[in-house]
């Protein structure tokens, strides 16, 4: 029963340490996309939710340059004046770049007029509803302390740190059930030897009887009592 608790025990760890070095290994991964699409002004899109650097500070104080935000896919006949939304720019100087700015009016024929909050003027141009990737949901924290590592080499080598570390605590653990398991051998061998020297213990004191003629009284089965 113990053993069987023992094992059950060890397999839900090692399911644990497995599902754990998983969800580490898919964050990185996600953290390395997101870093390198905001580096080549692409957004990153993962199950319907956009990641993306926002590179100037015409949202202040909303919205500050260098900040992570995040936006989701939205169905644009729920937007409303007020909505700060995400969308790909027709105008000229950041043509087909993602552009972060709050709805300031909704046109007749749905299009939207936008604004930065920092920004006197609205935007030259309407976003229609084609070119918009999603509204704003607010930002990550995370992404902008790492985004502090601000060069590739910097990035790779927390990577590296990182997955060193996990190698690390897990040849920790590994090195500490060989120490346990060789502390068990050395009881188990122990207890074996100590069994040993009371059988030989036990055999010559039988070896020292019989030199002295001593023979163990055999009882007579007959004699139990009983008349026949």
């Amino acid at each position: 029963m113990a053993e069987n608790k023992s094992r059950v025990l060890k397999t839900v760890k090692r399911i644990m340490l497995i599902t754990l070095a998983a969800v580490l290994a898919v964050i990185i991964s996600l953290t390395v996309y997101i870093m390198i699409c905001s580096a080549s002004g692409r957004v990153a899109e993962v199950f319907g939710t956009s990641v993306l650097k926002v590179v100037s500070g015409s949202m202040e104080p909303s919205i500050s340059e260098g900040d992570y935000i995040i936006v989701r896919k939205t169905d644009t006949a729920k937007l409303k004046a007020g909505d700060i939304i995400c969308f790909y720019s027709k105008d000229s100087k950041i043509y087909g770049m993602p552009n972060t700015h709050r709805i300031v009016r909704i046109l007749p024929d749905g299009s939207f007029v936008t604004k930065g909050d920092a920004n006197k003027t609205e935007d030259d141009t309407e976003v229609s509803a084609d070119m918009i990737i999603g509204r704003y949901e607010g930002k990550s924290r995370l992404l902008r302390l790492i985004s502090s590592f601000s060069s590739v080499n910097k990035l790779v080598l927390l990577v590296i740190i990182v997955l060193m570390s996990v190698a690390a605590i897990y040849e920790v653990r590994t090195i500490a059930k060989v120490v346990s398991s060789s502390k068990e051998e050395k009881e188990l061998r122990k207890e074996e030897e100590k069994q040993r020297l009371i059988r030989e213990a036990i055999d010559k004191e039988k070896e020292k009887l019989k030199e002295q003629g001593y023979v163990p009284e055999i009882k007579d089965k007959s004699d139990d009592g009983s008349d026949e």
